[in-house]
């Protein structure tokens, strides 16, 4: 289970990661701010789709992710020389690697749809908090950049983590799930001993950011860049917690939150 919650997360986190790129899309960041932006993303995708090679996957999925490999070292060289990453050619590499980790997931994880749909927001989730804390600190080595970005960054997760709680409420009243041979309602299995647990990713990864996230709103008012850059780091660590544990979850019951 730990491979399957690593490969997924880091599969998830290279493709959703440089999405963010759209939050600044119409006042790009400069001073080679993508190169951190992108290149990590790029290392950790490759070193994700090794481990997918050398499992038993489908051949074409093999060879799709050796393509992705190509192609990802392709635009990065051509990004690094670039003032800002080409959005486009970006977004079109994260949509190819999301279809390759769809057709990963469906071969370890249940779920369906509704799983890859929750996994793609979760992994969208976690690297908005990343980014805006990365975000965060580069205001500590450029002077005079405009608050704007943070605001827009913190706003874009702030949009995310809501649409998951919203999510989290409408799954938890309407969902069922086959417990000891029972289907039971979401929120009674929240009651026994196992789905009392649940409450983990939901407080950390959805309750604690959406509450921080009012306080980041008001410091963010303030100009206050590096207290809203220690907030968002608080919440990066609730964010990934939250992450395992609803990969867990869904791994182990196929519950989709």
């Amino acid at each position: 289970m730990l491979y399957t919650i690593t490969l997924l997360t880091t599969l998830y986190f290279a493709f959703t990661y440089p999405l963010c790129f759209w939050i600044s899309r119409h006042d790009p960041l400069k001073n080679n701010f993508h190169h951190f932006h992108l290149g990590l993303p790029v290392i950790v995708g490759i070193l994700a789709l090794f481990f997918v090679v050398r499992a038993e996957t489908p051949s074409w999925v093999n060879i799709g992710a050796v393509l992705w490999m190509i192609a990802a070292l392709v635009l990065t060289a051509y990004a690094w020389r670039r003032e800002s990453a080409p959005i486009g050619a970006t977004t079109f590499l994260c949509v190819c690697g999301l279809g390759l980790t769809y057709q990963v997931q469906s071969g370890l994880v249940a779920g369906g749809l509704p799983g890859m749909l929750t996994m793609t927001l979760s992994g969208l989730i976690f690297s908005a908090s990343l980014y805006a804390m990365n975000l965060g600190h580069w205001y500590l080595n450029v002077h005079g950049l405009p608050i704007k970005h943070l605001r827009h960054a913190a706003n874009a997760f702030w949009i995310l983590i809501t649409a998951r709680l919203l999510w989290n409420l409408v799954h938890a009243v309407t969902g069922q799930i086959l417990y000891q041979g029972q289907n039971i309602r979401l929120y009674e299995f929240m009651g026994r001993l196992d789905g009392f647990l649940l409450m983990v990713p939901i407080f950390f990864g959805v309750l604690l950011p959406f509450g921080a996230m009012f306080m980041v709103h008001e410091i963010i008012k303030l100009k206050n860049t590096q207290a809203a850059t220690g907030i968002l780091y608080v919440i990066l660590c609730g964010v990934l917690v939250g992450d395992i544990a609803y990969k867990y979850f869904l791994i182990k019951f196929g519950i989709t939150l």
